[in-house]
């Protein structure tokens, strides 16, 4: 009796690992990816400095001996991106980081791209980048190709044939979450739960510190 008991309550734990296993795999993969939309009158959030600010902040750091903590570019990025999103505080309004970043003249969206996926990779990978911040994804490599980061955003643009499968342009690559949201909705959920690998992320942490951000400065 106790054997019979033991393989029903076996079952019953095997079907519920099964049905929550189904319903991870059937979750629905963000769709909601930063874009570009040419509206200039969005400035609104754009930070004010003075020119002065600048030439202060150049004067301060043309003889400094670079520091990894200190130096030009994070000086900047404090002030025009992480004073923005301290001031704005989406998180309070109810508002998800993808509304937010939406609000944003363009130019400050391929800035706010470039920073975070600077930040996410330098802390945790190309991988925590793609995990944490889906929706700056796309928009990334458009930032990387307009700031001429040439190595790394024809690196980057391999990592997402491999993430979101392969395309030739930005915009067939936006049209495939029109068309094929069933197959995106399988390769997110498989990299969420650590089965699809990005060979491709650990060639860009290789130099991504030492060749890339120190050239921000």
């Amino acid at each position: 009796m106790k054997s019979v008991t033991a393989i029903v309550l076996v079952q019953i734990l095997l079907m519920v690992a099964w049905m929550l296993r189904k319903n991870r795999n059937e979750s629905k993969a963000p769709n909601q990816f930063v874009e570009l939309d040419k509206d200039e009158t969005k400035l609104g959030l754009l930070p004010k400095v003075s020119t002065d600010w600048i030439d202060e902040i150049n004067k301060k750091y043309e003889s400094k001996e670079y520091d990894k903590y200190d130096n030009r570019h994070f000086a900047f990025s404090d002030k025009l991106c992480n004073q923005i999103y301290s001031e704005y505080k989406y998180w309070e309004k109810g508002e998800s980081h993808y509304e937010f970043l939406s609000k944003l003249h363009d130019s400050q969206k391929m800035y706010f791209a470039i920073i975070n996926f600077e930040g996410q990779t330098n802390n945790g990978g190309v991988y925590q980048f793609l995990f944490n911040q889906p929706e700056n994804a796309i928009i990334a490599l458009e930032a990387m190709k307009k700031a001429k980061l040439n190595r790394l955003a024809e690196d980057y643009e391999k990592v997402l044939n491999e993430f979101f499968g392969k395309f030739k342009t930005i915009e067939e690559l936006r049209s495939k979450f029109q068309n094929n949201s069933l197959n995106w909705d399988k390769r997110w959920n498989s990299f969420v739960e650590g089965y699809k690998e990005i060979p491709q992320t650990e060639i860009i942490e290789e130099y991504f510190y030492d060749e890339t951000v120190r050239n921000f400065v």
